[in-house]
């Protein structure tokens, strides 16, 4: 699916929040569904008044910028030429009505490119002269930005919560060595251990955190990729309950003035407790725990928890 700030993504599922958006939206402007049966036109939707068309368009799985600007691309181009093919079926549909604007309707644009395309189609379709087209005809691009109050008044008609992030949410990125994250967690699991330093087992109970920790920490990446690929909806839910978790972390981590291992079930018990009263029923204790337990591992190995 596509990641964006608002949700996890793919076709089906935007074109359905699309509809919805739509028909809140432009009711008063006369708004019609278009169903793709028996054919599919070019378009989702259209005003009888206003003579807006629109066309949503989301990738299934997530594309980096270049990837994502080309399919984009090459969608506009494809539909557009749907409107001069079945100008025959649109008419009957749309009766008397000029589309004087065709919005394409994308989670995100981020290549001004597209802009430049979009001008480009724009004075070829003109030249198509078509009865279904008015001749002041456009083309507009519309990321999710253009429907936040429509999606936040549709999240809270279903009993969820409003969603103001305009970033999509990530893990942090692993960008060093093995042998760096080997090295922060040993050396943070002394820390950890530094109330046992006197006892004779200390440098067995050293070696074997370590190797826990370590252990862990390899495991977290292959565990949240299966999150993902398996629940992508749930998945980003949960990384951008994480973002959020990662500023109270690092800002407790300042100020604590315990134990290491104090702060450490402290952050790790804090997590998985956010993680099943925010992530219930998709997430049970069971799961928020090993969530909590993977995350705190990545975190001590990254040093987005230390002991200071």
């Amino acid at each position: 699916m596509f990641r964006t700030s608002i949700g996890a993504f793919d076709g089906s599922s935007w074109e359905a929040l699309c509809q919805r958006i739509f028909k809140l939206k432009y009711a008063a402007d006369g708004y019609q569904a278009m169903p793709a049966s028996p054919g599919d036109f070019g378009l989702e939707g259209f005003t009888l008044k206003t003579g807006y068309g629109f066309q949503c368009y989301c990738p299934d799985k997530h594309y980096g910028s270049k990837e994502l600007y080309e399919a984009q691309r090459d969608k506009i181009t494809a539909d557009l030429n749907k409107l001069r093919r079945y100008e025959q079926d649109i008419e009957s549909r749309i009766g008397s009505t000029t589309l004087g604007c065709w919005v394409f309707v994308t989670p995100e644009v981020d290549r001004n490119a597209l802009l430049e395309h979009a001008r480009s189609k724009e004075e070829e379709v003109r030249g198509w002269n078509l009865r279904i087209l008015a001749p002041h005809f456009q083309i507009l691009l519309h990321d999710a930005e253009f429907y936040a109050k429509e999606i936040n008044e549709i999240r809270s008609s279903a009993g969820a919560a409003f969603n103001f992030d305009v970033t999509i949410p990530v893990l942090p990125p692993l960008d060093q060595s093995q042998e760096v994250y080997e090295a922060n967690i040993r050396r943070k699991s002394a820390c950890r251990l530094l109330a046992k330093q006197c006892l004779p087992s200390y440098q067995t109970l050293l070696h074997r955190l370590s190797q826990q920790s370590l252990k862990t920490f390899l495991e977290a990446d292959s565990y949240f990729r299966r999150i993902e690929q398996s629940a992508p909806a749930l998945y980003f839910r949960l990384v951008r309950l994480i973002n959020e978790y990662e500023n109270l972390v690092a800002e407790t981590a300042m100020t604590w003035s315990g134990a290491a291992e104090e702060l450490t079930s402290h952050i790790r018990d804090g997590l998985a407790k956010r993680i099943s009263c925010e992530l219930s029923p998709q997430v049970d204790e069971t799961t928020a725990s090993q969530v909590a337990r993977h995350m705190v591992a990545r975190w001590i190995a990254i040093c987005q928890l230390d002991y200071v």
